[in-house]
């Protein structure tokens, strides 16, 4: 029987299953064998076609195929035995002989059978492995990206699609730092460089804004690793993930213990932070810093009169005038109660100062109406001046509330400059 005629034959039970069809190739080959005389020597043959089918078919063919062959075998001795057909072998040598090789036919399709059941394990493990690999990166949240060691993007997960919204496709061969935001540009610059200067042992991070494919920005956590010198990677390793979501959430919390609940405005301590920043801007760059406190006149009034719901209103009011008064460089802050504070960042004189609190009572004095009811209402404001190194927050604010308090006794609607020759003793 042919090479040809048996791998069709394997073929054939083999692409269903039906392994009633194995003796088509064994029944004929064993025919052939004790045709010629030499059955019995001539099976061990039979472990050609057990190796035929293992390969083509799995393990679970090497026990169809091994009982057939010895089932075949003892059909041939038998006929062997009857006279029905010749051997060149003594009888009692041929059935000793056949014995051996069903023997051995038994023990290497076992064996070949069990190698073959300890690959398709480890196949199967693979598989699941790589399957379990592909579902989690076409399935995950992260975007996982290759990128060669210039940035040029080699490979990108299929995550790209709903979290950047852009196809992989559209991504590959794209420099990955083009996609962060131009003001986050030296973030990612100085994230490239320190992972080309390091190894795979070494996981660097930073938060980025990503452009996504809409043209808004997201905030994505970028962990990378330096595996270039992998041989079976060969690329540098980022996976990015959203986090817009969570620094909203930071913001928030931010925003809500920096600023005053009411207003709006920074709060007493934010105030005094940005006190303590520009004074030391004016020390490195050489120009004054002013602090103005102010101070609502008749605002306790209002509150007994008209309730507090309207003074709050009024204090939101204020505000707004505070906003406008000043620069975006320029801290508004609101102290408790009807206290607000102002620092100038930066004033070339006193007058500006000064200029700038009549500024802040003329606007309140203009606004002082909720709901279309007129308040009679003003405010006072201190003023004091520090000149480079000359001193430090928290006594510039004691020099602008003796300010404030001072005009407070001359009357409504001031605004009083403090003057350093007004302290006569150093602990005053």
């Amino acid at each position: 029987m042919s090479h040809p005629t048996i791998a069709r034959a394997v073929r054939f039970a083999c692409g269903d299953g039906a392994w009633w069809r194995v003796p088509l190739s064994v029944v004929p080959l064993t025919a052939v064998m004790y045709a010629a005389g030499w059955g019995a020597p001539l099976s061990v043959l039979h472990l050609a076609v057990v190796a035929a089918y293992v390969s083509a078919c799995g393990s679970r063919a090497w026990k169809p195929v091994a009982a057939t062959a010895v089932v075949a075998i003892g059909a041939g001795q038998a006929l062997v035995a009857g006279g029905v057909l010749d051997s060149r072998l003594d009888a009692a040598q041929s059935h000793v002989l056949a014995a051996l090789v069903a023997a051995v036919i038994v023990a290497g399709a076992r064996t070949l059978g069990r190698f073959a059941e300890d690959r398709e394990r480890a196949e199967a493990a693979a598989k699941r492995g790589e399957e379990r690999l592909r579902a989690l990166v076409r399935d995950g949240s992260e975007v996982i990206t290759l990128c060669d060691a210039s940035g040029d993007v080699t490979w990108v997960s299929s995550a790209a699609r709903p979290v950047l919204g852009y196809k992989p496709e559209e991504l590959r061969g794209r420099v990955l730092r083009g996609l962060f935001h131009p003001e986050d540009e030296a973030a990612s610059a100085e994230l490239f460089a320190r992972l080309l200067a390091s190894d795979s042992t070494v996981e660097h991070s930073a938060e980025l804004r990503v452009r996504h494919a809409n043209g808004s920005w997201y905030w994505h956590e970028i962990v990378a690793r330096n595996m270039l010198a992998h041989p079976s990677v060969q690329a540098i390793v980022t996976h990015q993930r959203d986090i817009t979501d969570r620094r909203a959430a930071q913001d928030r919390i931010a925003y809500a213990a920096s600023h005053d609940a009411l207003t709006g405005l920074a709060n007493g301590a934010t105030l005094e932070r940005d006190l303590a920043r520009a004074l030391a801007q004016g020390t490195r760059y050489q120009h004054p810093v002013a602090m103005l406190l102010c101070d609502l006149d008749g605002f306790r009034a209002v509150n007994e009169t008209y309730g507090h719901d309207v003074g709050d209103r009024l204090l939101q009011t204020v505000s707004g005038v505070l906003k406008r008064t000043t620069r975006e460089t320029d801290t508004a802050g609101r102290l408790g109660g009807d206290g607000f504070g102002v620092v100038l960042t930066h004033v070339r004189s006193a007058d500006e100062a000064m200029t700038v609190a009549r500024r802040i009572i003329e606007g309140v004095a203009a606004s002082a109406a909720v709901a279309g009811l007129r308040l009679d209402v003003g405010c006072t404001v201190g003023v004091a001046l520090a000149f480079p190194g000359g001193t430090d927050a928290r006594t510039l604010m004691r020099h602008a509330d003796r300010a404030m308090h001072r005009g407070k006794d001359t009357g409504r609607d001031s605004a009083i400059l403090y003057v350093e020759d007004e302290i006569s003793a150093p602990w005053a």
